[in-house]
């Protein structure tokens, strides 16, 4: 799970076992991210977190949540399709971090280790951008 300002800066991370669910994971992350950013207004997050813990917790922190309804919701929370699209920013850094193969395959077996290899790889990603900046 991460929580990014743009496809190239990560703000938050963590990882969960492969047959294990975000969902839990977004509380901390939340808090995490309001840890550094100060504030956050709008949470975007895929219908995996559609909960209603997922969903007042983000109330009780002062966070939006904008989150798309799973089809088999019998009360529906309201959802705005237009800034759901700010959701691709996170999924191309994902595709940006899959191009480290190290990362892409998990060859490391510990969590710590894995998520060392992570922060490397973001670390590249970010030092691209700088670059691509400094070009212009």
């Amino acid at each position: 799970m991460v929580t990014a300002v743009d496809e190239d800066t990560p703000i938050a991370f963590d990882v969960v076992p492969g047959q294990d669910n975000d969902a839990p994971l977004l509380e901390p992350m939340l808090h995490q991210t309001i840890k550094r950013l100060g504030t956050v207004d709008v949470l975007v997050g895929d219908k995996g977190f559609d909960g209603d813990t997922q969903r007042v917790a983000c109330l009780d922190s002062g966070t939006v949540p904008n989150i798309p309804n799973r089809k088999n919701r019998i009360d529906p929370w309201p959802h705005d399709p237009e800034g759901y699209k700010d959701r691709n920013r996170v999924e191309r850094l994902f595709g940006k971090l899959k191009q480290f193969r190290r990362v892409a395959t998990r060859y490391e077996k510990l969590k710590a280790t894995f998520m060392g290899m992570i922060r490397v790889a973001f670390s590249f990603i970010r030092l691209r951008r700088l670059q691509r900046d400094q070009q212009r």
